[in-house]
């Protein structure tokens, strides 16, 4: 086989030089160059996350601090329920109805307890009252209940009024139906129940 010359030799000469190279460059060193890119971007994205992560690291002291204080304080404690558990904290309430009650002249029919309900990070403590007074009682009553400390909060109102009997000579008045409660902080086993279950 002989080669041609000429200008098709040149041509043929100048083909086989430059498609190895062509080649060279396309399938290896431009693979190279990328991935060196590549390779630069992500140790910079890396190191701004090492800055990042230092800088949490450096607030972590802090923020410690600030929890421990804040644990320490209990500045919700005025607008939370007292009692050391549930069942203290329930009587607490119904011993807060009783005396606003008591001051505001409104009689109560009934009080029951509920079951404590989950509110987040609080706990919600609950009783079913029904109530007998007058218009002016239980208006004065409600407000108390609704601007005092620690906060109460009222729930499923119903107010009915009473119409005197036959025989009766005392006025008409309301019978209300109310659930009332108040949140406390959980007792540490059972919040801890409750964020592993």
């Amino acid at each position: 086989m002989t080669l041609p010359v000429g200008t098709r030799g040149r041509l043929l000469a100048l083909a086989l030089v430059l498609i190895p190279a062509i080649l060279l460059v396309n399938y290896v060193l431009w693979p190279l160059v990328e991935s060196y890119v590549s390779t630069g971007d992500d140790l910079m994205t890396t190191r701004d996350e090492i800055v990042h992560y230092q800088r949490l690291l450096n607030e972590l002291p802090a923020l410690q601090a600030a929890v421990t204080r804040l644990e320490r304080t209990q500045p919700l404690s005025p607008y939370l329920l007292a009692g050391k558990n549930r069942a203290l904290a329930a009587a607490g309430l119904q011993k807060q109805l009783q005396d606003a009650a008591t001051k505001y002249g409104v009689t109560i029919l009934s009080l029951r307890v509920q079951n404590p309900v989950s509110a987040g990070p609080l706990e919600r403590i609950s009783v079913e009252a029904r109530l007998r007074a007058g218009t002016e009682e239980m208006r004065d009553l409600l407000y108390f209940i609704e601007s005092n400390q620690p906060y109460l909060f009222i729930e499923d109102l119903s107010v009915n009024v009473r119409h005197p009997g036959r025989r009766r000579t005392a006025p008409g008045g309301l019978e209300a139906s109310l659930t009332l409660y108040g949140l406390r902080k959980p007792d540490a086993q059972v919040a801890m129940g409750n964020r592993n279950g």
